[in-house]
Parts: structure tokens; sequence; C-alpha cells
């Protein structure tokens, strides 16, 4: 897991070429105005945009991809996001190929995803995002750009 700021996203090309990708979507899209959606971009990469409240910590699950990458980025808002390495939890829900999603459950941490931040999430990095912050809802609109592993 990676957790930076936007302004340090170009460090990281170099760790996959399909970075650049969503480094160039970022750098010529007006991010306050996208629509809720999917766009279908290069190289198998695509930016998922959605819009939503945050949850309290009850009855949340975490999740993993095999096939895709994830960075997360908040456009509005601020959410935590639960964190933890898949070896350390237990499966709740198998591996689904359809959805490139298995569902875990097991003790993880918090981090603080706010506007000018962003997260990349690896194959082995469970993650629940969208949780509030102090027990405070809060209206995320939020890109995720799934990226090929």
């Amino acid at each position: 897991m990676i957790y930076d700021s936007l302004d340090n996203l170009s460090n990281y090309l170099a760790l996959r070429s399909s970075f650049d990708t969503v480094l160039k979507f970022i750098g010529n899209a007006n991010l306050s105005v996208l629509e809720n959606g999917r766009v279908n971009l290069s190289a198998g990469v695509c930016a998922i945009i959605d819009e939503y409240e945050t949850k309290d910590g009850k009855n949340i699950f975490l999740e993993c991809h095999r096939k895709k990458i994830d960075i997360q980025i908040v456009l509005e808002g601020a959410e935590q996001i639960g964190i933890c390495n898949r070896n350390d939890c237990q499966i709740i829900e198998p591996y689904n190929k359809e959805t490139d999603c298995e569902l875990l459950a097991g003790a993880m941490d918090l981090i603080t995803l706010k506007k000018g931040y962003f997260a990349i999430f690896y194959p082995q990095d469970g993650h629940a995002p969208g949780l509030r912050i102090n027990g405070k809802k809060d209206k995320i609109k939020k890109i995720v750009f799934k990226i090929p592993v």
C-alpha cells in the first residue's frame, strides 16, 4: 500500500508503466465536474467515479483484488480506510473471478484519505473504504482507478 499527496504521484510512475495513464487523466480532466460512472482509459485502465456517504465501522469487511491495483483519490470530503495485509485476515467470501474481489475479516489500521491525497492498494492489501471519521458522516466524491496487475 502507498499513501501520499497527489503532488507526489509522479514519483511512483516507475512502479508500473500504466500509472502514467492515471497521471495524464488527472492532468487533463476537470476532476470537480466528473460525472459518476466508468471511464475506460488506455492499457486496460479504467476510472470509476462515485459519490456516497461514509458509513460507521459496524459490519464492515475488507476487500482485496487479484487482477487489479486500485488507485483511490477523494475529490470531495474525507474518509477513513481500514487497511491490513491479506495474509493476516480470514476469508469470509472466497475470491470471485468475475468481480475480482475477495472479502476478508481481521484487525485493521486506519488511514484518512482526503482531497489532495491518494492511496494505492496492491493485491496483498486488504482495504475497507468509506468509513466515517470520528463518527461523523461525510459525503464523498471519489475516483478509483483500476489498473491491471
